[in-house]
């Protein structure tokens, strides 16, 4: 029974990392809330939030890896997206995550979710209410140096966990007139990197924590995630294009609503 009951984690978790990692609504915000609610200790889930948000970067790299080796490939043009452009956005949230790694885990409960959730749906509300009525950029290549990183400053955000890094991104982007479609390409590609990063720090940081035996568990939850994400990220992006940030932004305050009511 313990067993089953270790690998039911392990799907729920994948699961969730699976679906709402690509909607800015926070998939860490999810998992600890889900946890929370069923009672599942914090034992149980904080290692496998390592291996289900590499299996979600992993899908995002097998998604958009035309767009990156478009990226990573150095060619003759004045205009375009380098890797400068994607370094300079990860420089403010991996600078400050790695200095305040042990700070920033102590965050991770559910009344700080809450907060979270509040703000970071307020933020996406604001994005939609303030950003200009015409775009400024309509391609990926046309994202100057500066913009990626106020792009990046805003991504630091995300370390409260429950904020969504992809809210924080997609919401900064649209405010700066960037088209939709291309913040949020951005914003998932620069993903990458830093998901991926803090994985392996995570993994180092916790490998006093790690058993053997559970190696089926973190597999299994691994997969999950890499599987829906692949299922999902085509349809979840289209829904990400089509809606408002508005009615994400909605959907967090009523969330955070019914976990005040709740707890």
């Amino acid at each position: 029974m313990v067993y089953i009951y270790k690998f039911i984690i392990s799907i729920i978790t994948g699961a969730i990392e699976g679906i709402t990692e690509f909607l800015p609504i926070s998939s860490t915000g999810h998992i600890i809330i889900i946890s929370h609610w069923l009672g599942i200790s914090h034992k149980n889930t904080d290692v496998l939030k390592i291996f289900v948000q590499l299996g979600s970067a992993i899908a995002i790299l097998i998604f958009f890896f035309k767009k990156i080796i478009n990226i990573v490939t150095f060619k003759r043009r004045k205009k375009r997206t380098k890797n400068i452009h994607i370094l300079i956005s990860l420089i403010p949230t991996a600078s400050l995550g790695m200095i305040f790694y042990n700070d920033i885990k102590l965050l991770f409960n559910i009344k700080n979710i809450m907060y979270a959730l509040i703000f970071g749906g307020f933020f996406l509300i604001i994005s939609e209410i303030f950003k200009p009525k015409k775009n400024k950029i309509n391609s990926i290549n046309d994202i100057s140096v500066l913009q990626s990183f106020i792009i990046g400053c805003f991504e630091t955000l995300c370390l409260y966990p429950g904020f969504s890094r992809s809210g924080a991104t997609i919401g900064s982007a649209i405010l700066l007139g960037i088209k939709r479609s291309v913040a949020i390409n951005f914003s998932f590609i620069i993903s990458i990197p830093l998901t991926i990063g803090a994985s392996i720090l995570d993994l180092i940081k916790n490998i006093n924590n790690m058993s053997t035996n559970h190696i089926p568990y973190y597999l299994s939850a691994f997969f999950i995630s890499l599987i829906i994400s692949l299922i999902s990220i085509n349809k979840l992006i289209k829904i990400l294009n089509k809606f408002s940030l508005k009615i994400f932004g909605f959907y967090r305050v009523i969330l955070a609503s019914v976990i005040y009511f709740i707890n």
